[in-house]
């Protein structure tokens, strides 16, 4: 789709020197409104906490108009400007209009909480990586007719057209989806100043399916606005419920969670299943659970997206929060869950054991009797409380980190484009070379 292009900043206009101010773009946009989305907005209410922390660096936020209200509320009366997109991005990043930006605007540094980036970035770029679940369990890859119906069929031939211009990273290993994202990743390893990850869980799983120094992947976590999120009362007596919070895919697994609800102590005991998050209900493989189940008429209850607030809500009255990821980045669902006093039932996995060890209740990814054994407890009351000492990390210290990273990035000496077979700051990483990414794909749990 880009065709040949020159490496990321040969554009880049060189600073007159003694001009101590360094311009930063911050990119918050996202394909879905849900976890990447919220930890941009996050990361700005971080930075907004800060104002004296970031004072040597000239800060530039990129938007979507979908997410310009919270955008702003995050900034509050803080000093970074706010550009609006005039439209949103397909699943392929290619802006001219955010190109024309940073160059008009001189950028020193783009910085996205989005997986990719345009290959047509004309300054130096830091990239953010969530998790690489798309590698690790290639069953939850798109396939071809899944990325067409969500993104249209345009944006899938001009995945395919990418795909071919990455030629020089694709290993042919896998679906089309799956040689796209490794070959895209593996470009942007290539042509970072920097990576940022949200846990150490990912950043192991950059360095083994990628072949990413570990020196050079700065995690940077999810954090939470306990502004927000705290206690808001007592645990619903009327009527308990658990709750899911997410994306109904593959990766949360929500059809395998909803089926154990449908046939376990869930809906035998009067309870219901809130579930929070965008279109869950319209998947296909839920539909025909519900039909399915009598129950799920009385058991089951989609509320859609719903305000901070009162999602911080429902978790304090919630009994606990369901989560039946095979993996994650972060995940801010158990934090902030936690963070209002609510119980966490999930599955025992490295990003969850690294992120709410000691304060949630694990479960085997594939125990279905372990999950329902759990949340029968937790319906009664017999679940033993952990929730109650659980410390979060603040948003504000996430920018902390943040800022290391862009400060750090930013003053590092512009690269002249050369010769592009081995990173300058890197020799040992070999353009191209699938380091470490055969036979590294892991399949998901039995049912």
């Amino acid at each position: 789709m880009h065709g040949a292009q020159q490496a990321p900043g040969t554009r880049h206009r060189i600073r007159p020197r003694g001009h101590d101010m360094s311009k930063v773009v911050i990119d918050v946009r996202a394909n879905h409104r849900t976890g990447v989305a919220r930890y941009g907005v996050g990361l700005l209410t971080g930075l907004a906490q800060r104002p004296v922390d970031h004072q040597d660096l000239d800060l530039l936020v990129v938007a979507d108009a979908d997410q310009e209200a919270d955008v702003r509320a995050a900034l509050g009366d803080a000093a970074p400007k706010v550009e609006i997109a005039p439209e949103r991005e397909g699943f392929v990043r290619n802006s001219p209009w955010l190109r024309r930006v940073l160059e008009s605007c001189e950028a020193d540094l783009y910085y996205s909480v989005h997986y990719t980036v345009d290959r047509a970035c004309p300054v130096p770029f830091v990239c953010t990586v969530h998790d690489l679940t798309r590698l690790r369990f290639p069953e939850t890859a798109y396939t071809a007719a899944a990325f067409a119906e969500e993104f249209g069929v345009p944006e899938w031939e001009a995945l395919r057209s990418e795909l071919d211009a990455l030629s020089g990273f694709d290993t042919g290993e896998g679906s089309e989806f799956e040689r796209y994202f490794r070959a895209l990743n593996l470009w942007q390893a290539a042509h970072a100043r920097a990576f940022t990850t949200v846990s150490e869980a990912t950043r192991g799983d950059m360095v083994r399916l990628l072949g990413v120094p570990a020196e050079h992947v700065d995690v940077v976590p999810c954090g939470v606005d306990t502004a927000l999120f705290r206690p808001r009362g007592a645990r619903s007596q009327a009527v308990p419920y658990c709750m899911f919070v997410g994306l109904a895919g593959p990766t949360k697994r929500f059809g395998w969670l909803l089926e154990t609800w449908l046939t376990g102590a869930g809906a035998r005991g009067g309870a219901e299943l809130v579930v929070v998050g965008g279109f869950a209900e319209q998947r296909p493989e839920v539909l025909a659970l519900l039909a399915k189940h009598p129950r799920a008429a009385t058991s089951v209850r989609f509320v859609g997206r719903v305000p901070d607030d009162e999602l911080a809500r429902l978790y304090s009255g919630a009994s606990a929060l369901l989560v039946a990821s095979v993996n994650e980045g972060n995940h801010l669902g158990p934090l902030e869950a936690l963070a209002c006093g609510c119980e966490v039932i999930c599955t025992d996995i490295p990003p969850l054991r690294e992120t709410v060890d000691g304060f949630a209740h694990f479960y085997p990814v594939a125990d279905r009797t372990a999950l329902d054994g759990l949340v029968g407890r937790a319906l009664t009351g017999e679940l033993p409380s952990k929730a109650s000492t659980f410390q979060p990390q603040q948003w504000s210290d996430s920018a902390a980190l943040l800022l290391d990273v862009l400060r750090r990035a930013a003053a590092r000496p512009h690269q002249a484009e050369g010769d592009r077979t081995r990173r300058a700051d890197h020799p040992g990483l070999v353009i191209g070379d699938p380091v470490g990414i055969r036979g590294t794909a892991t399949p998901l749990p039995e049912s």
